[in-house]
């Protein structure tokens, strides 16, 4: 049986309703409602490879199979993406604590220094901006994915994700991100973040 990706829509719903700031109950329903289709267009993907026939060697370019194989990349991707960015919404505006606290202020200076190249890496990038920890250095990076569903980079682990996509903000702010950007800023789960660190 292939593994498959949890469904945690009714977890982030019971976590998320209320405690999103300026980001109605409607536009929430709605972002859960795209992420369960793309976890289950995910999962039905990842079924089907074990049944699937490979092509011949002719036959790849264009074909049904890379198709999916497309497919499947955009769905992970935005299941995994769309999961670490409920998984750190809905705290209150505390100030991150602990060892992120001290790598943030190690790699950014401070703590607004940080949320503001956060900010801005958001605005320059049309679909996500995540904060990741290089494992080979041990730096924070902010990074912003472009086009949809890219990753950051290729042995970082992401701690806290930004959609900026349209379906994320226009909604209840029209074409404002930066306000979309301001509210989802003072609602980060710090702890949620710090339990992204990976055991070092």
């Amino acid at each position: 049986m292939a593994s498959t990706i949890a469904d945690r829509t009714d977890l982030f719903r019971k976590k998320l309703l209320g405690k999103t700031g300026k980001i109605s109950e409607g536009a929430l329903e709605m972002h859960l409602g795209l992420y369960a289709i793309q976890v289950r267009r995910a999962n039905e993907l990842l079924s089907e490879i074990a049944e699937r026939d490979l092509p011949g060697e002719g036959q790849i370019a264009g074909s049904l199979f890379r198709a999916n194989q497309l497919d499947l990349a955009y769905c992970l991707s935005s299941a995994k993406n769309h999961d670490l960015y409920f998984s750190t919404l809905g705290g209150t505006a505390a100030e991150p604590q602990g060892t992120v606290r001290t790598w943030i202020d190690r790699d950014f200076g401070s703590l607004d220094r940080f949320l503001r190249d956060l900010r801005a890496t958001a605005l320059a990038s049309d679909s996500w901006a995540w904060t990741c920890l290089d494992q080979s250095s041990g730096r924070l990076f902010n990074l912003l994915g472009d086009p949809r569903g890219g990753v950051p980079f290729w042995g970082a682990t992401p701690l806290l994700a930004i959609d900026v996509e349209d379906h994320a903000f226009l909604l209840d702010f029209g074409l404002d991100r930066a306000a979309y950007l301001d509210s989802l800023l003072g609602q980060i789960d710090w702890e949620s973040v710090a339990s992204m660190l990976p055991l070092l």
